[in-house]
Parts: structure tokens; C-alpha cells; sequence
């Protein structure tokens, strides 16, 4: 595949990332050419060793574990030691940040742990444009991008010594903005494998409707948007186009509404294979 076909393809398949919001989709497409910047997880220094006397050493380490795993009904994480691990479910997505923080130190653990509103294929994952720090990885279970109620849960190796901040996707309130981002094409998600790429609005529309989405917004993509100097153009976003413009994108904005990438010109047809295959459709 040529550079400009990887171009486009990078701007109507972009990684899922947070913040498709009115403010970051100005900037969206003038950032797509640049590999993205990851602050997050942020790996500490090691931790040093404390030399404590024995007793009292053996006190702290009794009183931590009693704090960490002691059961309560109001804990926003259930952390168990398990087999070399620390297995830590998240019990209350919706908790401040702080009742994370404080679990997690209890447990010895110096992690930062932030839950964001998330698409269905996402909730429960990492921020997918975070990497995997060594020693702590998500737990899925088959089937969960199409379902609610799915357990999150991370396992941190019990020598984890590092520090890390960790993102995770969440199911999101009616009417609250996702802020990680996916194309509603992408698999486990409502579009996928659905055929609409340049079809017309009014024809996609009732594909979405059909699924359980509305159209909030259009992002209008010039007639220059698949050549070279149509790369740095951002689109212009707009809440109606005409219902005979083509469809050649999309993604999710919230619970039950997405946002339409239309055009004047169809998409090339190498593109719309290219984006298939990506998104492992025939």
C-alpha cells in the first residue's frame, strides 16, 4: 500500500483514543500524521527498600494486608492476592479516583487508576493509546464487548515495584460524552461489517436507526481530503448536510448517538477494502 493510501486510511480508521469531544475534533486531523505522544502509564523510579527491624516490619506488612483485603461494602476495588498477583476488580466504576488511589496504596500498590467513559468494545480495557506497562494487564472475557454488567479487572504481578497511571474504559451514563473514542465500524461495535460506506446519508441513517443510534453531527470532508494536500484540511463539523451527501466514516460520540464522516466524492474503492480488512471484515 502506498503512503497515501496509509495517509487516509489513518485518518478514517484512527486508534481509539480519548477525547472525540466538540474542542479535541478541531485538532484530530492535523495530529493524525504524527505518532502519538503516550503519557500514560508512566513508569516510575523503582522504589527504594526500607530496612525496618523485624517485629515491626512484620506489624506494617500484617496491618497493610488486614487493610487491603478485609472485606467492606462500600470498597470501590476488590483486590485479592492470588497466585503471585494482586487480582483487582473494580467494584464501583463511577467512585472519585481517590477511593482507587487509597485501596491501591493500602495494598502497596503505586498506582494511579482513572476510569473514563468508554464505547461498548472498550469498556474495560486500557487506553488504547497507552501501552501495557510490564506487570499489569486487563482481564476480558469473550463476549464482553456486547454485553453490560461485565466484570473490569486488572492483575498486577505481586512484585510490581514500579509506578504506573492506568485508564480504563467505562460504561458511560445516558447523555455523558465518551472520552475514549472508537469508529462505529470497529469490531464488537454496531457497524461492524455493516456495509455503508458511500452510501447515502438518508440509507445509513436507517442503518444507525435500526442499531439503536441517531446522527448527532456531520464532520464535512472536502473534495481534497484523499490527495496529498487534502491531508492537513480538518473537517468542518455541522449538525445537518444534505441526505444525499456520502457517507465514508463514522464514529461514537455517546450512549446511542454518532457522529457521520461525509462527502461530496465516494471514497476510493482501494480504501474501502483496505478499511474491511482492518476492521477484519470480508
Amino acid at each position: 500500500m502506498n503512503r497515501q493510501v496509509d495517509d487516509v486510511v489513518r485518518r478514517l480508521a484512527p486508534a481509539p483514543g480519548p477525547g472525540l469531544t466538540a474542542g479535541a475534533r478541531e485538532t484530530m486531523y492535523q495530529i493524525m500524521e504524527e505518532e502519538p505522544v503516550t503519557a500514560l502509564p508512566v513508569r516510575g523510579r523503582r522504589r527504594g527498600l526500607i530496612a525496618l527491624p523485624i517485629a515491626a516490619g512484620a506489624i506494617a506488612a500484617s496491618l497493610a494486608a488486614f487493610l487491603a483485603f478485609a472485606p467492606a461494602s462500600a470498597s470501590a476495588l476488590d483486590i485479592k492476592d492470588e497466585d503471585g498477583y494482586y487480582l483487582v476488580e473494580v467494584k464501583d466504576v463511577f467512585a472519585d479516583p481517590e477511593a482507587y488511589q487509597r485501596q491501591l496504596r493500602e495494598a502497596g500498590l503505586d498506582i494511579t487508576l482513572r476510569m473514563l467513559p468508554a464505547p461498548p468494545s472498550q469498556v474495560g480495557t486500557f487506553d488504547p493509546t497507552a501501552s501495557e506497562p510490564d506487570g499489569i494487564e486487563v482481564i476480558r472475557q469473550d463476549g464482553c464487548e456486547r454485553r453490560e454488567g461485565c466484570p473490569i479487572r486488572m492483575k498486577v504481578r505481586r512484585d510490581f515495584a514500579g509506578s504506573a497511571e492506568i485508564i480504563l474504559g467505562r460504561q458511560a451514563r445516558p447523555g455523558e460524552e465518551y472520552e475514549i473514542n472508537i469508529g462505529f465500524d470497529s469490531p464488537g461495535e454496531p457497524m461492524h461489517c455493516v456495509p455503508f460506506h458511500n452510501r447515502p446519508v438518508s440509507e445509513v441513517r436507517g442503518l444507525l436507526k435500526a442499531r439503536g443510534l441517531d446522527v448527532q453531527a456531520f464532520d464535512v470532508l472536502g473534495p481534497a481530503f484523499w490527495t496529498k494536500g487534502g491531508k492537513d484540511t480538518p473537517p468542518e463539523t455541522k449538525t445537518s448536510v444534505p441526505e444525499s451527501a456520502h457517507v465514508v466514516g463514522g464514529y461514537l460520540t455517546m450512549p446511542g448517538k454518532a457522529t457521520l464522516q461525509v462527502s461530496d466524492s465516494d471514497l476510493p474503492d482501494d480504501l474501502v477494502r483496505t478499511l474491511k480488512a482492518k476492521a477484519g471484515c470480508p
